[in-house]
């Protein structure tokens, strides 16, 4: 067998450090140092951008994906008025529950949303038996299948109706694919990623993340240096490295004493590059975040962080990354073909953000016998309304008698009170209360 050529930069490193003599790196290769790494990934296409759905993007992917996924649709009729009623029966919510034999609603929707955000754009080919589905009215598809979108090929035709997805070999009509994009400004008929526009920072934190690993794997920072007075034979060291990672490497091993004849041995100590190593990936690990727009805390990073901070970093989050998500999803699903196949059927969602708790306390607290009755206040918070009506009117407050004792209270009798003040005969009256007023003792000069 034909002996493997060594290249010059290899002949030339090993002259220079002396390879397996006097100078010996800790049970590594000192060759792979020169080793030059992995090439610098740009995420142009769909294929390479799909292949970062790993580390901190795949994070704050499925910090998203999740709970926009888990949303539960609704499906509504609504009537000439514009009243809404909703429908718990359909072959519209079955169709969304369970698209196909081998997905269930949930998961078809998280890898929608995860094609959206790694590739910008997302594929579902409508299928009716075998065949592909056109919408019509009064018809639905049997079943839905979400297409891997970095291996669909848009063909944009002379209109777009007369465009074509290719995938696997065999071209669909775009009338039977429901298709998805965030629209790349630079081509408005095709999608652009978030890993293309964090391209930059993800390829920085895989190429650190990879560097680490080869570190690790290689021992590239020993943990002891050793040097030797006097030049080893070959025997002599491969003995020596035998005998060092038999007794001195892996766990079982940590801190056994060391002995080291007629040699010196020097512990290798963090240096400021491995902190500033650390500080690098903690700032791609945040930027690849504010490309999702996603925070440490919503993925379970909490530092310094209470209660009240987590329920605004959640609440952020909901409302620039889940609701616009689903929003987007049902809007593309009436149009393609619930709509289409009723037009008085639409499909909706609960709406996943969370109320302010606070702020609706102190609505009520304040509006209470104000502008609000108690039974309103009640309903708020989903509690029956006072029995016999009890709450259903605004009480003047400043009083502690019963509700029912103030309802029930009659008006004062103020017939005899007056008939008091002037007499015990009713009709008997002086001139100045006949003309409607009060007369008053003349003051003393």
């Amino acid at each position: 067998m034909a002996q493997k050529n060594t290249p010059l930069r290899y002949k030339l490193a090993a002259a220079l450090l002396g390879k397996n003599k006097a100078f010996i790196p800790h049970l590594s290769n000192t060759l792979d140092l020169f080793d030059g790494g992995n090439t610098i990934k740009n995420y142009r296409t769909k294929s390479e951008a799909i292949t970062a759905n790993l580390g901190w993007a795949f994070t704050a992917n499925d910090a998203i994906v999740r709970p926009t996924a888990k949303i539960e649709l609704k499906l509504y009729r609504r009537d000439k008025k514009g009243d809404r009623e909703e429908i718990f029966d359909s072959p519209v919510l079955d169709l969304m529950k369970r698209p196909n034999g081998a997905l269930k609603g949930k998961q078809m929707r998280r890898l929608h949303f995860s094609y959206m955000n790694f590739t910008g754009e997302s594929y579902i080919l409508m299928m009716k038996g075998d065949k592909p589905f056109e919408p019509k009215k009064g018809q639905l598809p049997d079943s839905l299948h979400i297409l891997p979108a970095h291996l669909c090929e848009f063909v944009l035709g002379d209109t777009y109706s007369q465009s074509t997805v290719k995938f696997n070999n065999k071209e669909y009509p775009i009338t039977s694919v429901i298709r998805e994009l965030n629209p790349d400004p630079r081509n408005p008929y095709f999608g652009q990623s978030i890993i293309t526009a964090a391209a930059a920072t993800i390829d920085t934190d895989e190429q650190m993340k990879d560097w680490n690993r080869r570190f690790f794997a290689n021992n590239a920072r020993p943990g002891l240096i050793f040097s030797t007075k006097e030049e080893m034979s070959d025997d002599a060291y491969a003995r020596w490295k035998a005998q060092f990672s038999d007794q001195h490497t892996g766990s079982e091993n940590a801190y056994k004493n060391l002995l080291v004849e007629n040699g010196d041995a020097k512990p290798y100590m963090v240096n400021q590059q491995d902190l500033d190593f650390l500080n690098s990936r903690k700032f791609t690990r945040d930027e690849i975040f504010a490309m999702f727009q996603t925070s440490p805390a919503v993925v379970g990073l909490i530092e310094n962080a209470n209660r009240s901070i987590m329920d605004g970093a959640m609440y952020t989050h909901t409302i620039n990354n889940v609701l616009p998500r689903i929003e987007d999803f049902v809007e593309l699903i009436n149009t393609a073909f619930v709509q289409v196949f009723d037009p008085t059927l639409e499909l909706d969602f609960e709406n996943p953000v969370a109320e302010d708790k606070e702020a609706k306390l102190n609505e009520a607290d304040k509006g209470v016998n104000k502008w609000m009755t108690i039974d309103e206040v009640r309903e708020l918070y989903g509690m029956d309304a006072l029995p016999d009506g009890l709450g259903a009117q605004i009480y003047a407050q400043g009083t502690l008698s019963p509700l029912s004792t103030i309802a029930n209270a009659t008006e004062p009798d103020t017939t005899s009170q007056d008939a008091k003040t002037t007499g015990d005969d009713p009709e008997k009256t002086d001139e100045t209360t006949k003309e409607g007023k009060k007369s008053f003792p003349k003051p003393r000069r």
